[in-house]
C-alpha cells in the first residue's frame, strides 16, 4: 500500500474512532443517568475537549506522538465503557478498529510525525509567531 494511502486511511480510521468515542460517551450517560440531557451534555463534553487538545487543528495539541498515545488512550477508554454499559460486541468491534490504528500509526509513523510538525507551524503562523527551526541545525552545532 503506498504511503500515502495509508496515511490517508489512518485520518479516516481516526476520524471514525473519534465518532465512536462520542457515541460511547453518550451510550455510557444515557446508561448511567437515564436521560437524553445527560447524553447530550456527555458527548459536548468530550467533543469540546478533543477539538481542543486532540484534533488535527487543535490549539493546544501535544506534539508528536503524545496526541497519538493520548487518542489512542481515549479510545481504549471508549471501549472499556462500552464493554460496561453492556455492549461487548460494539465493545469488541471499537477494540479492533483502535489495533488496526494503532498498526497503522506504528507503520506510518514518519508521515504522521511530518504532518503534526506542518500542521503545528501552520499553527503558529497563523498566530503571527515566527517559525523557528528546531535541532541541532537550528542550535549552530
Amino acid at each position: 500500500m503506498p504511503e500515502s494511502t495509508g496515511s490517508a486511511l489512518s485520518a479516516v480510521l481516526m476520524f471514525l474512532l473519534e465518532l465512536g468515542l462520542l457515541g460511547a460517551a453518550g451510550f455510557w450517560a444515557l446508561t448511567v443517568f437515564s436521560s437524553p440531557w445527560a447524553a447530550v451534555v456527555a458527548v459536548v463534553v468530550v467533543a469540546a475537549v478533543w477539538g481542543l487538545v486532540l484534533s488535527p487543528k487543535a490549539p493546544a495539541r501535544p506534539g508528536w506522538p503524545w496526541h497519538a498515545v493520548a487518542g489512542h488512550a481515549l479510545f481504549v477508554l471508549g471501549a472499556v465503557v462500552l464493554f460496561v454499559v453492556g455492549q461487548p460486541v460494539l465493545g469488541a468491534i471499537y477494540l479492533a478498529l483502535i489495533v488496526l490504528s494503532l498498526v497503522l500509526t506504528v507503520l506510518y509513523r514518519d508521515r504522521l510525525e511530518q504532518e503534526s510538525r506542518t500542521a503545528r507551524e501552520e499553527r503558529r503562523a497563523a498566530r503571527g509567531g515566527v517559525v523557528r527551526p528546531t535541532g541541532r541545525r537550528a542550535a549552530g552545532r
